[in-house]
This record gives structure tokens, C-alpha cells and sequence, in this order.
């Protein structure tokens, strides 16, 4: 079903495709900040003749959401071939067990070093620098959590930087110091992010951007960004 939905689509690249799982969550005050916050939270699903990979299984409560991607590609739970997890933070795992519930022949593949702190009923496989999950090679991008992980589509040039780099009105941000476990090792991440040349940049929190890449220098440069 995977493969055909893609032909429908009319997408040039007959080999990829990604299907956004975008949901809103409520942070209260004391979380982020002393005031509450509402903000996006994106999975990600990806297509290929042969796979169907989702990228983050997203808050608890993210199958219905997920869900509903699933029913716009026209496949149903059982195409999902792999859930590979960014990192391991609660809005990107804390609905893992009820979508592997829902896909139980999925592979669930995450850093290595942020394997110990997901939890799961199910066990985990760890991912390390240039491992591939289908044709997405694993970029490791640490100090968000220490085994956060980007993905690159190799063939498509599409970027998945998960919770390295966010965007916010408009522009590239650093995440948030409050979330970021190591800020020195954060910064080396996002160095290393600004040297790939992608087609597109696609983030945990905030739709795409215009020429992200260059914003990104920018930002690391202190010309842009916050």
C-alpha cells in the first residue's frame, strides 16, 4: 500500500515520501519558564517502496494522531516497518507503547545512549554514527540529550535534526537551555548540522523555513536567530 500511495502523490522521487504528524501539546508554568507554554510537537512519517518509518512516537496519547497520518497515506498500521526515536525525551516517547502495541512487527531503534532513559515495555535497538535505517543514515547530534540522533535521507536530501535546532516565528532557535542536557556539546551538533547540505531541513518543533542552513550559520555566527 506504501509503495502505491506514493505513485498517487506525484512526487518526483518515486523511492521517498514524508507524511507530517503535527499535535499540539500544553506545557505549565514552571516547565519551560515561568509562564505556560503551547508549542508543536512533530512526528514524522516515511515513506519508501519497501518501508514505512516513523520517526518519534510523539506525547502519550499520539496514536490517534498518528493514526490519521496513516489513513492520509493510505496504509495501515501493520506497513510500519521501523519507529526511530530522536531522543528521549517524554514528547518524543511517551506514546512508544501504544503505538507498538498498535504495530507490534515495527523495529524501535533509538541513540544508544538514551536507550537506558526510554521507557519501554518492548526492547530497544541502539543506533550509532552512520548506521542506516533504510535509506535514512543515522547523524549522531548529542547534547540535546547525550544520544540524540538527526536523520538524513540520503537519496531525498531531506534532514531530520529532531530536537537539535527548532524554529520559532519564522526563523532557526536553539532548543531551549532548560531541555539541553550538555549546551557545549549541543553547540558542536548544530556545527556539524551546518556543514550538511540538504534539500530540506524538517524539525520536532516548527514547520520548514526558508534556506534553514544559511540560517543556521547565521545563528551560530550570532548574525540571526536567538
Amino acid at each position: 500500500m506504501v509503495e502505491e500511495q506514493f505513485k498517487k502523490s506525484g512526487a518526483s522521487d518515486s523511492r521517498f515520501f514524508v507524511e507530517p504528524v503535527i499535535q499540539q501539546i500544553h506545557l505549565p508554568a514552571g516547565i519551560a519558564g515561568p509562564y505556560e507554554m503551547d508549542l508543536d510537537v512533530r512526528c514524522f512519517l516515511v515513506g519508501a517502496p519497501d518501508r514505512l518509518i516513523l520517526i518519534d512516537a510523539g506525547p502519550e496519547g499520539s496514536a490517534f494522531a498518528i493514526d490519521q497520518a496513516l489513513q492520509r497515506v493510505n496504509a495501515p498500521w501493520s506497513d510500519v516497518t521501523d519507529i526511530v526515536l530522536t531522543h528521549s525525551h517524554p514528547d518524543h516517547v511517551g506514546g512508544l507503547d501504544e503505538v507498538v502495541s498498535k504495530a507490534p512487527g515495527a523495529a524501535v531503534w533509538a541513540g544508544a545512549p538514551d536507550i537506558p532513559n526510554i521507557p519501554s515495555a518492548d526492547p530497544l535497538r541502539p543506533l550509532r554514527e552512520g548506521d542506516h535505517v533504510g535509506g535514512l543514515r543515522v547523524l549522531q547530534t548529542p547534547g540535546h540529550t547525550s544520544g540524540h540522533i538527526s536523520l538524513l535521507d540520503e537519496d531525498g536530501g531531506v534532514l531530520f535534526v529532531g530536537d537539535a535546532l527548532g524554529t520559532l516565528t519564522g526563523a532557526v532557535a536553539r532548543a531551549p537551555s532548560q531541555f539541553t542536557s550538555d549546551a557545549a556539546q549541543a553547540e558542536e551538533s548544530l556545527r556539524r548540522l551546518s556543514e550538511t547540505q540538504p534539500t530540506r531541513m524538517l524539525f520536532s518543533h516548527g514547520p520548514e523555513v526558508p534556506d534553514p542552513v544559511a540560517q543556521l550559520r547565521g545563528l551560530l555566527a550570532g548574525t540571526s536567530g536567538t
